[in-house]
């Protein structure tokens, strides 16, 4: 049976990680460090890291992380997808509270 992949990558995906290619050269760059250093330190070939600062799709998320833990960028790993910047996540979470809860959350202790 013949494997079929999908091309399908919702609008705005290939931006995105073409800007993040793009950061992590410059980062690279910054450090005087060679694709081949990286590559070494990150223990991939040099192809990955050159698709991966072009925004390769198919970059293995493991191979991100490790990158920007090398290039001392891992606490931007804890900013991705980080409840606290979920405003509608967080909305969302309010409207499922019954609205005694609600309006209790919006009293003021003001007097």
């Amino acid at each position: 049976m013949k494997k079929t992949s999908s091309h399908f990558m919702m609008h705005g995906v290939a931006d995105l990680l073409q800007q993040v290619g793009k950061n992590i050269k410059i980062a690279r760059i910054r450090r005087s460090i060679t694709i081949q250093e990286l590559a070494n330190r990150v223990h991939v070939d040099e192809r990955t890291i050159s698709r991966m600062e072009k925004g390769d799709p198919s970059i293995n998320f493991k191979n991100l992380v490790t990158v920007l833990m090398v290039l001392g960028l891992e606490d931007s790993v804890f900013d991705l997808a980080h409840p606290d910047h979920d405003e509608i996540g967080k909305a969302l979470e309010i409207q499922k509270q019954p609205k005694r809860v609600r309006n209790r959350d919006r009293l003021s202790d003001d007097f």
